[in-house]
């Protein structure tokens, strides 16, 4: 496969986002992928020598002024060029690579932009954000939120998503090290690491270490960026205690969290870092868009947090402290259980999935699947096929013209079928996941990418189902992709319509 990544990173937007765009690449490099990165060249620093130095190519878009706009995202002032003309480089580099995906992980953005780049490439190019707001639509046609932990509805939906840290984007090294650090969780306390993301914006790190100046027994470590704004005012405060010391730029992060005892820490993508590590934390919001993930995380007893309007007072943080301290075996033992460090895996095997035809020699999968017990039972024929009739079945749909007969594969495996049939634009679907132990969710991104596929068709206007009462994986998939429900005259079946337009509309497509 060929994909685009657009992501930036900064000393105000941190660098977060851009390293997990980097842990996915590089897992994606590793399976025999080809990545191109699209970033910003700022003059103030940004991660393009980060970038190239992991091995990628890389398109550097040069900032200009940006024009504020009352319909634009919340976070508009991200970006560093206009959205349309980061739109237009951006589609320049998909029309000259003529990519499989293209993923973006950039609060700044949303479905206008993806709209564009798409208009300037491929019909079949798939999109995947990641991203963890849901506070504008993005336009795509995958979802990677690895901060959600508990489910609930989307705001501005997606075709498919992926949820939670099962999914978290770590470097190899922190599954390396998960035996190691998890072997050493005894919930004694005598290292604390501070880690307050590149750039320590909010200037955790100086209070983190006064308030430390209450444990005289902790050793602390603070692990940031050399352009750190609170640089100065940290090295006073190391200089005039000798428990305390400072680490600037650090590319060992796992082997320090693995080692550490307590970390306190900024509620960002190191999270799951330090949860995979087992590593007892005090977590403290220091941007509005992490206090849904850090009160998820202390439901699941998982770390001390703090809000945003907490952690700025030493006394309330310094009581954090003492609860962690007080905690920390049953901190580190929650923390473990969210996150195991394989999620780029999955990441890049859900982004391999893909739809084939179906060839004459399938006969004997189908064959298998579509007679499993949990399939007939729910299908609008229930009898067992027979093999004669299978096989030639299946001969005569590898050659028919007036449909789509696919399998779904993700990764090496192949999970599913579906079919569609064609009358004129209007389309009529069948489908099941026939792979027992398909990963969860993986019906819903079969159908995603095949509904993809039919946005690109001149030939689609409607899509129709009919589901057997009862069979309630069905009904939900087909009302949560917003199909309309209609009646029908037998009451053991319900029927399914989804329109272009309703698609378009629903999930910000044009």
């Amino acid at each position: 496969m060929r994909l685009v990544i657009r992501v930036d990173g900064s000393a105000m937007i941190g660098g977060g986002h851009v390293m997990r765009c980097l842990t996915l690449a590089e897992r994606l490099k590793e399976r025999g992928h080809h990545l191109h990165f699209v970033t910003v060249a700022a003059p103030e620093g940004d991660m393009v020598p980060r970038i190239q130095a992991a091995g990628f190519e890389v398109t550097s878009l040069h900032p200009s002024p940006v024009r504020l706009s009352k319909d634009g995202p919340p976070h508009l002032h991200f970006l560093s060029l206009d959205w349309q003309e980061d739109a237009r480089q951006t589609g320049q580099v998909c029309a000259a690579m003529d990519p499989d995906w293209l993923i973006w992980d950039h609060y700044g953005l949303d479905a206008r932009w993806v709209n564009s780049v798409r208009a300037a490439g491929s019909a079949r190019l798939r999109v995947m954000v990641i991203d963890d707001l849901d506070d504008r639509p993005l336009g795509s046609d995958l979802l990677l939120d690895q901060t959600r932990l508990a489910p609930a509805p989307l705001r501005f939906p997606v075709l498919a998503v992926l949820t939670g840290p099962h999914f978290a984007l770590l470097r190899p090294e922190f599954a390396a090290l998960r035996p190691q650090a998890l072997a050493l969780r005894d919930g004694l306390v005598s290292r604390v690491l501070i880690a307050p993301g590149m750039g320590d914006m909010a200037n955790l790190a100086p209070r983190a270490l006064r308030a430390l100046e209450a444990f005289p027994i902790l050793e602390a470590e603070v692990v940031m960026g050399s352009a750190s704004q609170s640089r100065a005012e940290v090295e006073a405060l190391v200089a005039a205690n000798p428990r305390f010391g400072l680490t600037l730029d650090a590319t060992d992060m796992a082997t320090r969290m693995a080692r550490a005892d307590l970390c306190i820490g900024a509620g960002g993508t190191t999270t799951w870092e330090r949860c995979c590590l087992g590593l007892p934390s005090v977590l403290v919001a220091v941007a509005a868009n992490q206090q849904g993930t850090l009160k998820a995380i202390a439901k699941a007893g998982a770390a001390e947090t703090l809000a945003l309007t907490e952690w700025q007072d030493e006394g309330r943080l310094t009581q954090a402290i003492a609860a962690a301290v007080h905690r920390a075996a049953d901190l580190a033992k929650a923390s473990a259980a969210l996150v195991d460090g394989l999620g780029a895996t999955r990441v890049a095997e859900v982004l391999e999935g893909h739809l084939r035809p179906v060839t004459p020699d399938d006969a004997e999968l189908l064959f298998t699947w579509r007679n499993r017990p949990r399939i007939r039972a729910l299908s609008l024929t229930q009898v067992p096929l027979e093999w004669p009739t299978h096989r030639d079945w299946v001969a005569r749909a590898a050659e028919q013209k007036d449909g789509l007969w696919l399998i779904y594969a993700e990764g090496k495996r192949e999970l599913g079928h579906i079919n569609a049939r064609r009358n004129e634009h209007d389309w009529t679907w069948g489908f099941y996941i026939g792979e027992d132990t398909a990963p969860k969710g993986a019906g819903r991104r079969m159908l995603a990418a095949f509904l993809r596929l039919l946005v690109a068709r001149d030939d689609f206007d409607t899509l129709s189902a009919v589901v057997r009462r009862g069979n309630a994986a069905s009904e939900a998939l087909h009302r949560g992709f917003g199909f309309r429900e209609t009646a029908l005259d037998d009451p053991d079946l319900l029927a399914f319509t989804l329109s272009r337009c309703d698609l378009a509309q629903r999930y910000a497509f044009t």
